[in-house]
């Protein structure tokens, strides 16, 4: 009988003839029925009929002869069959978790308080389902605040525009103002210089030719004095042609008395006529001084009208700069407020919308809320950017197989292999086996809850699209590693069971 060594070539067995013992007793050999058959253990040994008897044989020799052969087929069929290869897998339980990266955060988009959730920890939501209310009292302030400024602003708009228009007349009253005084400046100044260049003011021309008219009667009046004068002189010469003494006696006789007193009288008559000449040229002079007075004090006034004209003017034009200053402040303000009041209504209706977004959060992913406690964050106060809840995707999860210490390395041997895959059977019994591709191992064995137990974690994607599978299911994993000669496996399993390597 021929036997199959660990190479699977047949090799024939050579067995040990033992030869008999001393003992003389043999041993009867029964007879051998139609419904006991018999093998032969030799190949020259042919199977004998019904009515046929084995001849007597010794007992020893007999006994060992087949033992020995029957031990020899069993060892040798023991051995074939222990080299015969059979199909190995590693079977162990797992758990369905979403991905890591298929979890969405839903964030305080601003400061504020969350005042209600619509959903619980472990609803179903889908994108853009609302799932929490928010107040939001900080915005809700600097509404109030950006409201404030651009009524403020608006007001201050409004005030300057209505000064514009008024500031816009006093600019042009005091422009014809100073037109005006500008104007009285230089016709008083013309006056001046007129006067300098011998072209008087027709007042002082009026002046001057009262004074030529003056002057024209003044040599009439002295012609008539003079003529006085020599009138004088004849009445003066006949008076003293009729005091001479030796005409005394004779004056006294005749009647030339009343001619003397009528040449005396004349000679009065005379100078009095002379000093009434004299008086009337007095005045005529006079006339003519208080005319050249008048004439300088209208030079002088015109010099003190021109500062007057010149301050005026002074004065109309700082008017006219500081309406041009209020119109251009007006106008500034203005110009300044309206984009800074454009500015501050962008940012109202910027706030106003981020008021009107931000009261409601909403999913940003179709999944299930993971997040626990959620009544704790209710009425709390939460800054921006702080988390709120958080959804995973259930698209797609992961399948966390937890493989003990004692199978790892036939799991290792798997990822080798161009394709690792792992039979995933849920316990729902309505849900069919899905085989899936092994994603990563672990490259860190991981204790188990009681710490026990080292496991080595193995994680496979599970496509999740028809939602058949709910996060935090149990399923079994099925592994399919390389196949194992039967003596290795039933080696792999005592050993797990007995612990060998804890001893040995």
């Amino acid at each position: 009988m021929s036997a199959i060594n660990p190479n699977n070539s047949p090799k024939r067995i050579q067995l040990k003839v033992v030869p008999p013992t001393d003992q003389s007793e043999t041993i009867p050999v029964p007879k051998i029925t139609p419904t006991s058959p018999v093998t032969a253990d030799t190949p020259n040994q042919q199977t004998s009929t019904a009515n046929q008897i084995t001849p007597p044989v010794k007992s020893g020799e007999s006994f060992n002869l087949g033992r020995l052969i029957l031990i020899g087929g069993l060892l040798a069929g023991g051995v074939w069959v222990s080299q015969i290869p059979i199909p190995t897998s590693v079977r162990t339980e797992a758990r369905l978790e979403p991905l890591t990266d298929s979890h969405r955060l839903v964030y305080m988009q601003v400061a504020g308080t969350v005042s209600k959730f619509w959903v619980n920890s472990g609803d179903s939501v889908k994108a853009g389902q609302p799932v929490a209310a928010v107040a939001t009292v900080d915005l809700e302030s600097e509404i109030i605040q950006k409201t404030a400024k651009l009524q403020e602003q608006e007001s201050a708009k409004a005030a300057a525009s209505v000064r514009i228009p008024i500031f816009q007349g006093k600019v042009e009253e005091a422009i014809e103002q100073s037109k005006a005084a500008q104007r009285q400046v230089e016709e008083v100044r013309q006056d001046i210089e007129r006067i300098k260049n011998g072209n008087p003011t027709p007042e002082i021309q009026k002046l001057q030719a009262e004074i030529e008219a003056l002057n024209s009667r003044i040599p009439g009046i002295e012609a008539q004095i003079l003529s006085l004068h020599e009138n004088l002189r004849e009445v003066e010469k006949s008076i003293a042609s009729y005091e001479k003494p030796e005409l005394q006696e004779l004056m006294a006789r005749l009647p030339l008395q009343d001619k003397l007193k009528e040449l005396r009288g004349q000679k009065f008559t005379i100078q009095g006529e002379v000093s009434s000449k004299e008086q009337e040229i007095q005045g005529i002079k006079h006339q003519i001084e208080a005319q050249l007075e008048e004439i300088e004090s209208i030079k002088k006034k015109l010099q003190k009208d021109l500062a007057i004209r010149q301050d005026e003017l002074a004065s109309k034009v700082a008017i006219k700069q500081t309406a041009v200053q209020e119109l251009a402040a007006a106008k500034a303000e203005v110009g300044n407020l309206t984009p800074a009041i454009e500015t501050l209504k962008a940012e109202l209706q910027k706030l106003q919308e981020k008021q009107h977004k931000n009261q409601l959060l909403t999913a940003p992913i179709s999944g299930i809320v993971v997040s626990q406690n959620l009544h704790e964050k209710v009425g709390k106060k939460m800054a921006e950017n702080e988390a709120v809840l958080e959804i995973a995707s259930l698209d797609k999860l992961v399948a966390l197989i937890e493989v003990p210490q004692t199978d790892s390395d036939l799991i290792k041997d798997v990822m080798k292999k161009p394709s690792a895959t792992v039979t995933l059977q849920p316990l729902e019994p309505g849900l069919q086996p899905i085989t899936t591709r092994i994603e990563r191992i672990e490259p860190v064995l991981q204790s188990d809850p009681s710490g026990q137990k080292q496991l080595l974690r193995v994680r496979a994607i599970v496509d999740n699209k028809d939602n058949l599978f709910q996060p935090n299911g149990k399923v079994y994993a099925q592994i399919e590693v390389s196949s194992l000669p039967l003596y290795q496996r039933v080696q792999r399993e005592l050993m797990k069971l007995l612990k060998i390597r804890k001893y040995v």
